[in-house]
């Protein structure tokens, strides 16, 4: 049995083990600490973790911010991690369905979510959640070697 719960502090180790399996990069982790630190903290960041037998298995964030052209709240899914071995057995599902309520309760107007070219799995996954595809995402990156 999973549940989903709102992560805490204790969790960035296993969160961290998660996006960076999924990035395939390893992360300064005093950074990545900073930042999790941070959102934690932000009212409009709200962070959730799957459990499974006292394992976190799965990670997700909704970050929430007014945006001029939806003259509204948005709701953004910046990350969602479902660990490799427990995937296609709806524990994905269930996480959008909670980003999804929660954004809903908080006023959202609508929920986003960006996802790499060649991630065709959680393209489709998105697509049968009820997404559309609306965008084209461009990055730019800032950090300097």
């Amino acid at each position: 049995m999973v549940s989903i719960r709102l992560a805490e502090e204790s969790d960035e180790a296993s969160v961290y083990e998660l996006v960076t399996a999924l990035m395939d990069v390893s992360l300064d982790q005093k950074s990545f600490h900073d930042v999790f630190v941070q959102n934690l903290r932000d009212d409009n960041v709200l962070y959730y973790v799957v459990e499974r037998d006292g394992f976190v298995i799965g990670f997700a964030s909704l970050h929430i911010e007014p945006q001029l052209h939806h003259a509204g709240l948005v709701g953004e899914i910046q990350e969602l991690i479902v660990h490799e071995t427990v995937r296609d057995k709806g524990i994905g599902a269930q996480l959008v369905s909670q980003l999804e309520h929660e954004a809903q309760k908080r006023g959202c107007v609508s929920i986003e979510v960006t996802t790499k070219n060649f991630r065709v799995d959680a393209q489709r996954f998105y697509e049968h959640m009820g997404f559309t595809r609306t965008h084209e995402n461009f990055t730019k990156n800032l950090k300097f070697v």
